[in-house]
């Protein structure tokens, strides 16, 4: 009787462990996804993927120039950046893991024109995470 208590008490802090273990994994997994893609929007120089990435407003600063925009105005100011700017490597250099619905990402860009830095804040909205800062400097 012992003997089966044992295992089954074995059996069940195995199953309970790694249903704690797994939501983490997958928020790892989720964050990297979303990392991979939007510095694979950036390397691609396409304005239209990222903005996907956008809440209804965004604060941008692009150069010195910064201003509170709209989803649609941000993805033009983007793209004017992209005309100019055409990416040849970029790296992402930190984030944080999400902290009271937000989290931050860094980039490393380097492009004809020079070298940027990339930060981008996210915050949730119905279980989806948006940009809703981007700052080119």
């Amino acid at each position: 009787m012992i003997r089966i208590l044992n295992r089954f008490s074995f059996k069940f802090l195995r199953v309970i462990v790694v249903l704690l273990i797994l939501p983490l994994m997958s928020f790892t997994f989720w964050q990297s996804n979303l990392s991979g893609q939007i510095a694979e929007a950036f390397k691609t120089n396409n304005a239209k993927a990222i903005a996907n990435f956008f809440g209804q407003n965004v604060a941008v600063s692009i150069k010195n120039d910064s201003g509170q925009y709209t989803k649609f105005q941000a993805e033009l100011l983007l793209s004017d950046y992209f005309r100019s700017n055409k990416t040849s490597e970029i790296k992402q250099l930190q984030h944080t893991n999400r902290n009271n619905s937000s989290f931050y990402i860094v980039y490393n860009l380097k492009a004809n024109s020079g070298t940027y830095r990339i930060f981008l804040k996210f915050n949730q909205h119905n279980g989806e995470s948006l940009i809703t800062e981007l700052r080119i400097e």
